[in-house]
């Protein structure tokens, strides 16, 4: 079974909503230029609330890297179908904080 498989069949949707709502009052304190940013790179904006809170910039280096812990596949790869996209969310409450 791959990451992304292990990923995606441990996503729930009601823990991801839990998780980025405490995301949700930082969204104003971001940087309007990298959000428009990760709008054009395609990310979903939970996602990218979430990770341009606790990255920055280094969010749009580290979506295009091969992650050990994605399978040595990029986040941007998972985002490419819709059950990446939720696996990538499994994967990024796993980060260490």
């Amino acid at each position: 079974m791959s990451m992304k498989d292990m990923y995606f069949r441990e996503f729930n949707q009601e823990n991801w909503d839990s998780f980025s709502e405490l995301f949700e009052e930082f969204e104003n304190k971001l940087d309007p230029a990298w959000v428009k940013r990760a709008r054009i790179h395609g990310m979903p904006a939970d996602i990218s609330r979430v990770l341009l809170y606790e990255m920055g910039e280094y969010t749009f280096e580290w979506i295009l890297k091969d992650i050990p812990a994605l399978g040595d596949q990029s986040p941007a790869t998972y985002l490419e179908t819709e059950e990446g996209a939720q696996a990538l969310r499994a994967a990024i409450m796993h980060m260490p904080r």
